[in-house]
């Protein structure tokens, strides 16, 4: 290769990572910036991955020339044609993980960490009835506005930690996965040579691993607790420990093995195992960069999955089983639309567009039967990016977005779930020789790679990676293993996008309701999406909470007449609506009519409960904040007396927690302290921890409250609190900080 050649290959092969760093340039400041760099971080890693690392494992290899006819020699068009259709073809391969791989993860996830509870709460002696209803958890805020302060908050030490474990499992995994292959008679070959099974079941093989150690985080970001105690961060922490100890000796044992049958027998599977490191090491950075926008959402569906067990005697009563035909007809209805969209747009387009679909597809064979053509390898690109936009993306948004609607009528997502699911699982079986399936039980299982090739289209020899493919044979042990992930992942996807859309726009809010004097139940509401209906608006309970505006203009209170201004004045906290019904039944109706203006003009929202617990009610004592060197900085008493002089108590906790610490050699934090009827809850910060004192029994409710006092005021005074002189003039006015967060409890 010339110099010029050199130069003239590197800038064209690298105009896919330029492109996409443009836009970052104008979007970093913003929050749609911050989601951006997570996007285009995924595909630069993808990009590292399919075009720059196969090079290395090709490098002792002839590159396959992309053929060029002599009416094509010097046609620019084509040259850049196919350079757009590459870049096309690798951002369609990057965008299945988010769209099919990583929401198939999210959704099993929470059924996984649902196991982990139950078994949890088989330890217990009491009645499944007085076990199950002292079971609490955490999430006041809606999956937008929590994925917004994810996002705003760019913590990565989450995403971090989870991938220093999926690196330390997988060379067990990839080990066990071998022995599975040779028990199996599909052992892998060359990587560039023959067909592989190994190289497309490792997604599926970090799809398992990674859901197992998803559903360990969903039980700590749950905070989920029992009788007041949270048990979920201690299986989380117990777990990861334990593949730490284990993993970390059996994984480099592993690799010892792998470089000791290298030398036995004489093969070279040591670099198909890097490899296929790092793709697995690429697949997992993709998801931890993901993890914040889909977690919300998986958190979600385990909290309604544990409020349906709770309340399932209730919850099966007042299912609306009148509405059941709305899952059907939206079933129905969007086959009819996929139909259509097929034999109107999408198979006319593709004649069209693929005028010989075999040829390029063998052509597309990593060893191919004959030559390879650019025209081939272009077409082959536009496929990819064809079959991904019609067969993927836009059929699994018909149906997300028709399942988003079908909940929204039928207003109950077990029965639009119930309905709709099984309706476009039977019209897919029925029609499935007429048709592109709109729900693909049995997708094709080929692995694509990039191979060293080489054109002269620009004048001069253009080295690049064309798109390849790999035939996968998954049979016996194999077959077995991917068929939960292979056979179910479409539908799996269509539930939790079509649970993204719907709950996208809804605003959460948390009301604690006093029970009696000892139990207190918090409810979380969400916006609905229409108005009440007169019947549902006559239900006095505490089912619908009425909410001013928070972007409401001032401006346009100023035009309306006095009742309205009245009724949004009193609506600056949020009221129950069976509250603000007036007893008098002419007025009763004129007050509906007067809501439905106010909603209608989007000056109030109405809320209605996701879901509920109830827990004691603790009476509060004292909250202090101790540096990480047993210094005081700020305390606070609920009572009028004080407990203790708090420079005592500063010291004390920080000389129990040291002691305990050094006593046992755990490197757990001490969370609670119990002294008769005074206990001590404890949450860390980076710098500083909180301890508060209750009478009576910790909750998960008054201990969240105060981790996310410790997270706020650290957030404060972060530059304060670095390197801290000890004066406290800075947390005087914290006192109206404390009244906030702790006020209903």
């Amino acid at each position: 290769m010339s110099t010029f050649e050199i130069i003239s290959t590197i800038l064209l092969n690298i105009i896919p990572v330029i492109l996409l760093a443009i836009p970052y340039f104008f979007l970093r400041k913003k929050l749609i910036g911050k989601l951006y760099l997570r996007i285009m971080l995924g595909i630069m890693v993808f990009y590292l991955i399919y075009w720059v690392l196969p090079i290395i494992f090709q490098l002792n290899s002839t590159p396959l020339e992309l053929q060029v006819q002599p009416s094509e020699q010097g046609n620019l068009g084509l040259g850049i044609a196919y350079i757009i259709a590459h870049i096309g073809s690798l951002i369609a391969l990057f965008a299945s993980y988010p769209l099919v791989t990583l929401p198939f993860i999210f959704f099993v996830a929470p059924l996984i960490s649902l196991l982990f509870v139950w078994r949890r709460l088989r330890k217990e002696k009491d009645s499944k009835e007085s076990i199950l209803s002292s079971l609490t958890y955490e999430m006041t805020n809606g999956p937008y506005q929590k994925v917004r302060d994810a996002l705003t908050k760019g913590d990565w030490s989450r995403e971090k930690e989870i991938l220093k474990l999926l690196i330390v499992l997988f060379p067990i995994s990839l080990y066990l996965l071998q022995v599975v292959l040779k028990i199996s008679g599909l052992e892998s070959v060359s990587i560039t040579t023959g067909e592989t099974a190994l190289g497309w079941f490792i997604e599926i093989l970090f799809v398992y691993l990674a859901i197992f150690i998803f559903s360990l985080e969903l039980l700590f970001s749950s905070q989920i607790a029992l009788k007041g105690r949270p048990f979920g961060e201690s299986i989380r922490s117990q777990a990861y420990k334990s593949l730490y100890t284990v993993g970390i000796p059996i994984s480099l044992l592993s690799v010892v093995l792998f470089v000791a049958e290298d030398i036995i027998e004489g093969t070279s599977s040591l670099p198909l195992f890097i490899y296929f490191f790092a793709y697995f090491i690429m697949a997992s950075i993709i998801f931890v960069l993901f993890l914040k926008i889909f977690e919300p959402i998986s958190l979600l569906i385990f909290i309604k999955i544990i409020d349906w067990w709770k309340n399932r005697a209730f919850k099966k009563k007042s299912i609306p089983t009148a509405k059941f035909y709305y899952g059907i007809v939206f079933g129905c209805l969007v086959f009819f639309l996929w139909f259509a969209i097929n034999y109107v747009g999408f198979n006319p387009l593709y004649s069209l567009i693929f005028q010989n679909p075999d040829s390029i597809i063998q052509s597309s064979n990593f060893v191919p039967p004959s030559g390879v053509t650019l025209t081939q390898s272009l077409g082959f690109d536009i496929m990819i990016f064809f079959n991904f936009i019609t067969l993927t993306a836009i059929s699994l948004f018909i149906s997300a977005f028709s399942l988003r609607y079908c909940l929204k009528y039928i207003k109950n997502l077990f029965l639009g779930f119930a309905t709709f699911i099984p309706t476009i699982i039977i019209l897919s079986i029925l029609l499935l020789n007429f048709m592109n399936p709109l729900i693909n039980f049995a997708p094709e299982t080929y692995w694509i790679t990039g191979q060293s090739s080489y054109t002269s289209i620009f004048g001069f020899n253009f080295f690049t990676l064309r798109t390849a493919s790999f035939n996968a044979n998954l049979e016996g042990a194999l077959y077995i293993l991917a068929l939960p992930y292979v056979s179910t992942q479409y539908i799996f996807n269509i539930i939790i996008w079509s649970l993204i859309i719907y709950y996208y726009k809804k605003d959460f809010q948390a009301k604690n309701i006093e029970v009696d004097e000892r139990h207190i139940r918090k409810s979380i509401f969400s916006s609905i999406q229409e108005f009440l209906t007169f019947e549902e608006y006559l239900i006095k309970n505490d089912q619908y909470l009425v909410a001013r505006n928070q972007n409401l203009d001032p401006s346009i209170i100023t035009e309306e007449r006095d009742e309205i201004k009245q009724i949004l004045t009193i609506l600056e906290e949020s009221k129950f609506l069976k509250d603000l019904i007036p007893l008098d039944e002419k007025e009763k109706e004129r007050f509906y009519f007067t809501l439905k203006y106010l909603y209608n003009n989007n000056m109030i929202d109405i809320l209605a409960t996701e879901f509920s617990y109830i827990f004691n009610r603790v009476e509060k004592q004292g909250l202090y904040i101790i540096y990480d060197d047993g210094r005081g900085v700020f305390d606070y008493s609920f009572v009028q007396e004080v407990i203790q002089d708090p420079g005592l108590v500063a010291g004390m906790v920080s000389a129990i927690t040291s002691f305990i610490k050094e006593a046992t050699r755990s490197q757990d934090l001490l969370k609670s302290i119990d002294h008769g009827d005074i206990t001590i809850i404890l949450e860390y910060g980076k710098r500083i921890f909180g301890a508060l004192f209750i009478k009576g029994n910790q909750t998960a409710e008054v201990r969240a409250k105060l981790k996310t006092f410790v997270e706020r005021f650290e957030e404060k005074y972060q530059s304060v609190l670095e390197d801290w002189s000890g004066a406290l003039v800075h947390f005087k006015e914290d006192h109206l900080l404390v009244e906030d967060i702790f006020k209903e409890i």
